[in-house]
């Protein structure tokens, strides 16, 4: 009778272990498909880092009860590992030192409108500190940069400015600002050519479809996790399920028009940048990462969330560049508390030819 119950539970945890894996697996699929067709299901990938946690503690599970079983779990992870460490990268002591004259320094940063004078004071003294060739910047109105023109003038920078996207650079701007037409409610992206010392470097910044949650449905989430009960749980989700799958296939259908102009510069230095609102585990990061390099795949250490706040710890602002550039650093600024999202700050060193 112990015998059978043994076999009994060993399979059931077999069983379990299995659907873990598939589920896994399935998250990696829906990021071959845009999310416009299914964007429900699409959801389901931001459950991809609790599938893997549960898979992770079934190899300790089976190394305790039944260690010939390990294996399962292991090969499961392994056969999507390249998108574990896209999630988790594990790069050891990559190099985070100062810019030399020959690296390039970028910046990705949702500023989050700045709702206040601190907050626009923290803005320009991190301008100033990281003292960037170029910071493509999210969330961010006119008005701000009129306001201090007289500051970013002496320190060289240009602005080129779309909606609440813009670019500040130090190097001349080659061209207006190219116009991106992709379907929306709010959101948008801007794009030019830089002369970078004699080469044409092409930018993307973007800020693709927000989730649209207000500050009360975001704290009605948290108080759902923080102090469950059935109708709270209820109410949350409905309307967390509702904005997130239309939000989802918005950005299916953006990702597919900025990887298209990506695509069109093929040969050309091309640095894609900004607010995702997408994990790297979704069909945005991955739709443009077959495409281009992840900075913070090359070089960073961990998840590196960029976005923590009300209970939502997640990496939706990447940055990516063409393959005739090497990333030597790219890390999260956690000091600059201004806004809900952290500065991303990439070094680029182009290739010797």
């Amino acid at each position: 009778m112990k015998e059978l119950f043994k076999r009994i539970s060993i399979s059931l945890f077999l069983g379990a272990n299995l659907c873990t894996i598939l589920l896994l697996w399935l998250c990696v699929g829906l990021t071959y498909i845009s999310p416009d067709t299914m964007p429900r299901l699409s959801l389901l990938t931001l459950a991809f880092p609790v599938f893997l946690a549960v898979d992770l503690l079934f190899i300790v599970f089976w190394l305790l009860f039944h260690a010939r079983l390990a294996w399962v779990p292991i090969a499961g992870a392994l056969v999507i590992g390249s998108y574990i460490l896209d999630y988790c990268p594990l790069n050891f002591g990559s190099n985070d030192g100062e810019s030399s004259d020959s690296t390039l320094t970028i910046v990705s940063y949702n500023v989050g409108y700045m709702r206040n004078d601190e907050q626009r004071a923290e803005l320009l003294q991190f301008i100033k500190t990281i003292d960037a060739d170029i910071f493509c910047i999210q969330e961010i109105g006119g008005y701000y940069f009129k306001k201090n023109k007289a500051v970013l003038d002496s320190m060289s920078y240009s602005i080129l400015q779309i909606g609440t996207a813009a670019i500040l650079s130090r190097h001349p701007f080659l061209s207006d600002t190219l116009h991106i037409d992709y379907p929306t409610r709010q959101n948008n992206s801007v794009a030019c050519w830089i002369d970078y010392r004699g080469d044409s470097l092409f930018v993307i910044n973007n800020h693709l479809e927000s989730n649209m949650l207000s500050p009360e449905e975001k704290d009605n989430y948290t108080n759902a996790i923080t102090e469950p009960d059935r109708e709270s749980i209820k109410n949350s989700s409905r309307v967390l399920l509702s904005k997130l799958s239309e939000a989802i296939a918005y950005r299916g259908e953006q990702t597919d028009t900025i990887r298209a102009i990506a695509e069109r510069q093929a040969g050309h230095s091309t640095i894609v940048c900004g607010d995702f609102n997408d994990t790297p585990i979704s069909y945005t990061y991955q739709r443009l990462a077959r495409l281009l390099s992840s900075a913070y795949r090359e070089t960073g250490f961990g998840p590196g969330f960029t976005y923590t706040r009300r209970s939502f710890p997640v990496r939706i602002d990447h940055l990516f560049f063409s393959k005739d550039w090497t990333c030597t650093s790219c890390r999260i600024e956690r000091t600059v508390l201004s806004s809900d999202h952290y500065p991303l700050i990439v070094r680029l060193s182009k290739k010797t030819r």
